[in-house]
């Protein structure tokens, strides 16, 4: 473990947890296991191994200090969700029995399902909050985290609260981002190319830090048709056809295109009349 390594870090991150009393183990020695399996999960899944030990290294107060509580939120969480299940059982002699006393009675069903889901959600808002800090940083775009958020056109999980997905955003990110996927493939072979797509892609996960007004006017489009597709609307040709033209007519402004293959869809060759050719018009 490199990021929560105290008991007392820990219960910061997880409130309403009794004191411990002197010969019990501590929360941090309960949750120890699920807590290195969560750090690892982490740098596989959104931070790689040199920003993640830059982070833990940082004591709060250097540059690192807006990814570190994200970072340690999300760790905790996961780790404290993974080890629910097993949390109120023991392993006796003959089987599991349910931890119990005279004056703590095990908690309902519901109740630990709404604890669940309440560490669900403040994990899944910890690591929108981490990809968005994390998204300035070219180090983490060039990553293979990185590159996975940087795929589509839509790269932080508020996606799905604009489809008006409230619950299990992770889970659901992590599905409409293998439709985006293929929408987009279509959409870069059909219309935009895979090179300005790719161009698009990079002032999203920028926040437009670098984009003209132009070219955010055509993302913000192109992602509102994005939406729609994802719903099973269906958007009309025209629609991106205009596009198209928006870019035809902008050289400067879309470069990528106008060098890609699929330009040459939308500028098809000029007949030449030649006495040379098979069919000469007088």
């Amino acid at each position: 473990m490199k990021l929560i390594t105290t008991d007392e870090q820990l219960r910061m991150l997880i409130p309403h947890v009794f004191a411990t009393a002197e010969g019990e183990p501590t929360l941090f020695e309960i949750l120890s296991p699920f807590i290195d399996t969560a750090e690892q999960w982490a740098i596989d899944t959104f931070v790689p191994d040199a920003i993640f030990d830059e982070i833990a290294e940082d004591d709060g107060f250097g540059p690192n200090e807006r990814l570190r509580f994200p970072l340690e939120k999300l760790v905790a969480c996961q780790a404290y969700m993974t080890a629910i299940p097993s949390l109120d059982l023991v392993l006796t002699p003959n089987g599991f029995g349910i931890v119990s006393n005279q004056n703590i009675v095990p908690a309902s069903r519901e109740r630990v399902d709404a604890l669940m889901n309440s560490l669900e959600s403040q994990r899944d808002s910890a690591i929108e909050a981490l990809i968005l800090r994390l998204s300035s940083r070219t180090d983490w775009q060039q990553s293979a985290q990185g590159k996975y958020f940087g795929a589509t056109m839509f790269p932080l999980l508020n996606l799905c609260r604009r489809l008006a997905i409230r619950e299990h955003i992770w889970d659901s990110y992590q599905q409409l981002h293998e439709r985006l996927i293929k929408i987009e493939n279509v959409l870069a072979d059909t219309y935009f190319s895979q090179e300005q797509m790719q161009v698009f892609r990079s002032q999203v996960i920028t926040q437009y830090s670098t984009s003209k007004p132009i070219e955010e006017r055509v993302i913000r489009s192109l992602q509102a048709y994005e939406l729609q597709l994802l719903t099973d609307i269906q958007v009309h040709p025209q629609c991106y056809y205009d596009l198209v033209t928006i870019i035809r007519e902008r050289p400067d402004d879309f470069p990528a295109w106008h060098t890609s293959p699929v330009a040459e869809l939308y500028c098809p060759a000029v007949f030449k009349n030649k006495k040379t050719s098979s069919a000469y018009w007088f």
